[in-house]
């Protein structure tokens, strides 16, 4: 699938970021990955309002949510899935979250500067590649998922709206 198609056509990669929900995608593109090149790493970008694969890697099984908290709707399953788990365990090197203010300041950066109007999943995943991970990515080969198309027009302009008051804060050093 998605991973596989990424390695074939890129296959120098030095790191891989995902956005994470119950981890179907993420697992999925992480085995790909590495048992394509197994020196790349695999991030997942997780939202903390719905944080059930972060959870899930502490607590060393799959883990159900008591609530879900955030703008991401495709990525707030309540549950990691127990293969989704067992894959995400095996292939992902690490997962990061980020906040509702992150995922909305990551979609107006994909707006602004790629022209791109996507979904929270895409703005959470570039968040997590721009914010938590930063250093560790710096000067790397990166691939990143832009995923996603649940999103309304009213809702879109709502959320960017909101990214581009968090914009700068966040996202200082990029101009």
């Amino acid at each position: 699938g998605v991973g596989l198609e990424l390695m074939n056509d890129i296959p120098n990669l030095d790191a891989v970021v995902v956005s994470v929900g119950g981890g179907g995608l993420i697992s999925g593109v992480a085995a790909a990955v590495k048992e394509t090149n197994s020196n790349c790493k695999v991030y997942g970008v997780e939202p903390k309002g719905a944080n059930s694969m972060t959870r899930s890697f502490i607590e060393g099984k799959p883990v159900t949510l008591e609530k879900v908290n955030t703008i991401a709707d495709s990525l707030s399953p309540p549950m990691s899935l127990p293969m989704g788990f067992a894959l995400c365990q095996k292939y992902v090197d690490k997962i990061v979250t980020v906040n509702d203010d992150m995922i909305c300041a990551g979609m107006t950066l994909l707006q602004e500067e790629a022209k791109l109007a996507v979904e929270p999943a895409a703005g959470a995943a570039i968040a997590g590649m721009m914010l938590p991970l930063k250093y560790e990515l710096s000067n790397k080969r990166i691939g990143l998922i832009v995923c996603g198309s649940n999103i309304d027009s009213k809702t879109y302009t709502s959320l960017i709206s909101r990214g581009k008051e968090k914009f700068h804060s966040l996202f200082q050093d990029l101009k």
